[in-house]
């Protein structure tokens, strides 16, 4: 990718100070640390049975041991003890349509939400991968613990925005780090020059999903602010898909509601191939701006976020 300098992370260290507070203020019996993930159910180490109740995840329901006693309303469900530390996954999308719009790149926001969820998270003592979504296989994986290492966060994302190979999904670090009690944020515009890129990742959800993930995809939506500023006339346009011996466009209404239900397909394509995956999804539409304000922006959209605030716990 280039023509990305990415900018400093526009949120003070009180700030930000303030989540790990709030957070830790929040805790609640039986819960480790101040995440709402770490709840019973969400570990390896099994504690013991208890009945099934309304709410409990149908997945944790240990079908041998119940049909021991005859009974369809005897369910048993496994309980576990929950672990210490959270594994937080942040996969950042870093292929060349991250780097548009040129006013507000789609990876400057991500590089400053993964900065900030990085950050209260290393100050909170859990464990933190950085992992770049498309790459050679192997690469593009960096682990970070403890507040010591914040430092080096902005480093890894300057490294994925300059990567300069491959394209291909990058499946392979996933399986190492993808623990149960994780979280796994994936930050993307979801435009995959593919359906083998689109299927792989889906498959891949569905897999965390299974493995008692918590799974958090942040669709990076620009077009709002690209179709005002591509206004009427003739434009010459680049982006996933379009010719460069053909990018010339005389824009118009009929265009634009053209392209705009290209990218709408596109995603309900991809959509359609998680639904099965009880994943949250997050959509940041960029305002409809000619001129953007990128800092405002952000703040607004991180600050305001209920799945982030369920992540540290500022509003259950």
């Amino acid at each position: 990718m280039s023509g990305v300098d990415l900018l400093p992370l526009p949120l003070s260290r009180g700030l930000l100070g303030r989540y790990r507070t709030a957070s830790r203020r929040q805790r609640r019996a039986g819960m480790v640390g101040g995440h709402q993930m770490r709840r019973k159910g969400q570990s390896l180490d099994f504690r013991d049975y208890e009945h099934y109740t309304p709410g409990d995840d149908i997945r944790h329901v240990d079908w041998r041991a119940s049909a021991r006693y005859g009974q369809v309303e005897d369910l048993l469900v496994r309980h576990y003890t929950a672990e210490e530390q959270l594994s937080l996954v942040i996969s950042v999308d870093t292929r060349p349509s991250m780097a548009l719009p040129e006013a507000m790149p789609k990876m400057q926001i991500a590089a400053w939400l993964a900065e900030a969820v990085a950050d209260v998270a290393l100050d909170s003592e859990d464990r933190v991968f950085m992992h770049r979504l498309f790459g050679e296989a192997g690469g593009g994986l960096d682990q970070l613990r403890g507040s010591g290492s914040r430092g080096r966060v902005r480093k890894i994302l300057r490294r994925f925005v300059d990567y300069r190979g491959s394209v291909a999904f990058n499946k392979k670090p996933l399986i190492r780090c993808l623990a149960p009690t994780s979280v796994w944020i994936i930050l993307t515009d979801l435009y995959f020059d593919s359906n083998d890129q689109s299927r792989m990742l889906a498959r891949e959800i569905a897999r965390a999903q299974e493995g008692l993930c918590w799974v958090i995809l942040v669709d990076l939506d620009s077009w709002p602010h690209e179709r005002a500023y591509l206004g009427h006339g003739a434009r010459r346009i680049e982006g996933p898909g379009l010719s460069p011996t053909r990018n010339r466009f005389e824009v118009s209404d009929e265009n634009l509601a053209q392209v705009e239900t290209r990218i709408r397909r596109h995603k309900q394509h991809f959509f359609e191939l998680i639904r099965r995956a009880s994943c949250d999804r997050v959509s940041w539409h960029w305002p409809a701006e000619v001129v953007p304000a990128p800092v405002e922006f952000f703040k607004a959209r991180f600050l305001g976020d209920k799945v982030l605030q369920r992540l540290f716990m500022k509003d259950a």
